[in-house]
């Protein structure tokens, strides 16, 4: 019988290989994120992963490793540095408090990315970047973690969405949308707990599986994409244009 060895041991012929696709959520968890906001996002989050589970079902090539940062006035693993197998994942409830400290987070995630520690043969990485607020961090700290980000090679292949929470005035917009690499997508604006949880599982969910159809990979000293794919990001489904909810009226 023959094998060959993926990551750190053999697969036996007939059985499927599977490739990491590394997901990291990015929460603010400042203190204007109090009250609804997180209670809203901590059960979006809790209802999102089986969801990204019984998507990938048609998908068993495909194993989701998970982790979260989370940010106030410093940024920190809220689960990982160890990434957690999403079949065993589950979400710790997060409390709000403190500041906004957007740029450390992205800095923490930019550790993560290093070439040295993910899979050369895993799927483009998913970043979700969920936040209330403007960074409260020094502008050239957050330009220079995006600037590092855009040019990291895993970066650049990264399937980064951006969900914005509450009110447009309480967050910059523009800088949020530096994160993304889905100018198609934009900022999706969560003005109400529905459409936060309704985005929080359209972008888990879509993600992941743009993400396992990609046939992009780590070689050499740069990442590369098969049949001509190189310069390109996951192609992702149109973001949902209008969600049906029953709490319209119920902005945060």
């Amino acid at each position: 019988m023959s094998e060959e060895f993926i990551n750190d041991g053999p697969v036996l012929e007939g059985e499927i290989t599977k490739r990491p696709l590394q997901f990291f959520w990015l929460v603010d968890c400042s203190g204007s994120m109090r009250g609804k906001k997180i209670a809203t996002l901590n059960q979006a989050i809790r209802e999102a992963v089986p969801e990204i589970l019984r998507a990938l079902e048609a998908h068993p090539e495909v194993q989701v490793m998970m982790r979260a940062i989370a940010f106030s006035s410093s940024a920190s693993w809220h689960v990982g540095p160890e990434a957690v197998k999403l079949e065993d994942f589950t979400w710790p409830p997060l409390h709000a408090d403190g500041y906004t400290a957007t740029a450390s987070a992205i800095e923490l995630l930019l550790e993560e990315l290093d070439i040295d520690k993910m899979n050369r043969r895993g799927f483009p990485p998913v970043c979700v970047l969920l936040s209330d607020g403007y960074c409260t961090e020094p502008e050239e700290q957050y330009e220079r973690a995006i600037r590092k980000l855009d040019h990291a090679p895993w970066g650049k292949k990264a399937v980064r969405l951006v969900i914005a929470i509450g009110d447009g005035s309480e967050y910059d917009e523009q800088a949020l949308l530096r994160f993304t690499n889905h100018p198609e997508v934009g900022v999706l604006k969560a003005n109400t707990p529905g459409k936060l949880v309704e985005y929080i599982k359209w972008a888990s969910v879509t993600a992941s599986v743009s993400s396992s159809q990609s046939k992009t990979f780590y070689n050499d000293d740069e990442v590369e994409g098969g049949e001509g794919e190189g310069a390109r990001n996951v192609i992702l489904a149109s973001a949902p244009q209008s969600i049906q909810i029953e709490d319209a009226n119920e902005v945060f």
